[in-house]
């Protein structure tokens, strides 16, 4: 058991650790020189913290958002976030969590080397999520301990698989985007919806990167200009609705609206970094899983996190994250409003992952109407859907957090549902 927790916390809770050992493998299956190895196996790492680097830019400049939306509605709901039901499940069964995540990524493995859907689930931390969710829900049931594991173990085998299978027929099927790879992530759902009532309700040709603008505000064609820009007017927005009082709580000495103006200007710097980081992971990840799917699993292919598509439609991470929000907003007000006994509060730092990944395939397949529209339906229903899977949650349904994402409000809430009825 020590083992397993080892390789379940040291290595697929630890991306930099996963992805460098995954190159290393690859290039040593491609028979390639110790400088190669060496290179491509320590500039994986780098890449992978470069993006972290960036990742914590932008949380630092969305955090707050969080803490304003709660004084705005002037409620305790609950908060979607992932990491807090992982960790009220991890404190008690760890151990069944460790056995989960082994024995679904040898299922992973399996199915991808005995049918035709070649997709393997790679994003560690995220795998982690998932069986910590569905462990912490199937040991509240009455089976046994060995059950458990068992159980949990086959659904995450089955859901890392499904995962990037289904995501990578939408990558394929268009142009704009990638058949090298796929996204393990739990946004199948949403990524679903875009890719299918973005053609019905937008126009892929006028997309959200293609903008008309007057020659004044020529400035907006500078991604990262424009980001900046726009995005500080909508901080401070937020802030004056919040009131400098609690916007001053967590500027400290400096100026509310310079801070406000300055978180703005953060954000379009982290997502800038990100995108850096990146290219440089995906520029020696991707060619080094050759090596496994020509070796190992022949013609594999990976299912990568989601900033690994981000540059494909950068400003439909922006305009997906604010719509997002909106949706969120929304269905917070409405929670209020009828008086729900659960209030799901808006989740900026997961409105920002979801609306950003809903948001380019909505984008892809739906262009700037699409994106707006279909991110903030997500948002706003996502929000509805963990209000219901709450109080399924097992072992975590009073712990003050909801696990997040489409999936989990969506096909997760009815397996929250049986697996409640044992």
């Amino acid at each position: 058991m020590q083992l397993i927790n080892f390789i379940a916390n040291q290595i697929f809770a630890e991306p930099a650790v996963l992805f460098g050992l995954i190159v290393l493998l690859g290039l040593l299956l491609q028979k390639k020189t110790a400088s190669e190895v060496m290179v491509g196996t320590v500039k994986t790492i780098i890449g992978y913290y470069v993006l972290i680097g960036g990742v914590t830019l932008l949380q630092n400049a969305i955090m707050p958002l969080s803490t304003w939306m709660q004084a705005i509605f002037g409620v305790q709901g609950i908060q979607p976030q992932e990491f807090v039901v992982m960790g009220v499940v991890m404190e008690t069964h760890a151990g069944q969590v460790g056995a989960a995540i082994m024995i679904g990524f040898a299922l992973n493995i399996l199915l991808a080397r005995f049918t035709r859907h070649k997709y393997i689930a790679i994003t560690g931390h995220l795998m982690l999520h998932w069986a910590a969710w569905i462990v912490g829900m199937v040991a509240a049931t009455d089976l046994s301990p060995v059950m458990v594991v068992l159980v949990s173990g086959a659904i995450c085998g089955v859901q890392y698989w499904l995962s990037p299978t289904i995501i990578h027929y939408f990558m394929r099927k268009t142009d704009r985007m990638t058949d090298e790879w796929s996204l393990y992530c739990h946004e199948v759902v949403g990524i679903t919806i875009a890719s299918t009532l973005g053609k019905i309700v937008g126009n892929k040709d006028k997309r959200c990167d293609d903008l008309n603008v007057p020659e004044s505000f020529e400035w907006l064609r500078d991604t990262t200009v424009g980001m900046a820009v726009i995005a500080s007017i909508i901080w401070v927005i937020i802030g004056l609705i919040a009131g400098p009082t609690v916007i001053s709580e967590q500027a400290g000495s400096q100026n509310w609206i310079i801070y406000l103006i300055l978180l703005g200007i953060q954000f379009s710097g982290g997502l800038s970094v990100l995108l850096y980081g990146v290219r440089m992971l995906i520029g020696e990840l991707v060619p080094a899983f050759v090596g496994i799917s020509e070796k190992l699993v022949p013609g594999a292919i990976p299912g990568l996190d989601y900033p690994t598509v981000f540059h494909f439609a950068p400003n439909a991470v922006f305009i997906g994250f604010i719509f997002n929000l909106l949706g969120a907003i929304v269905a917070t007000a409405l929670m209020v409003v009828f008086k729900s006994p659960i209030v799901i509060l808006p989740a900026v730092w997961i409105n920002f992952w979801q609306g950003a990944l809903v948001g380019i395939f909505a984008d892809v397949y739906g262009g700037r109407r699409g994106t707006i529209i279909i991110t903030f339906l997500t948002g706003l229903l996502s929000a509805l859907g963990w209000a219901f899977i709450y109080p399924l949650q097992g072992i975590a349904a009073d712990c003050g957090a909801v696990y997040n994402y489409t999936d989990s409000a969506s096909y997760g809430a009815i397996l929250a549902y049986i697996i409640s009825l044992f």
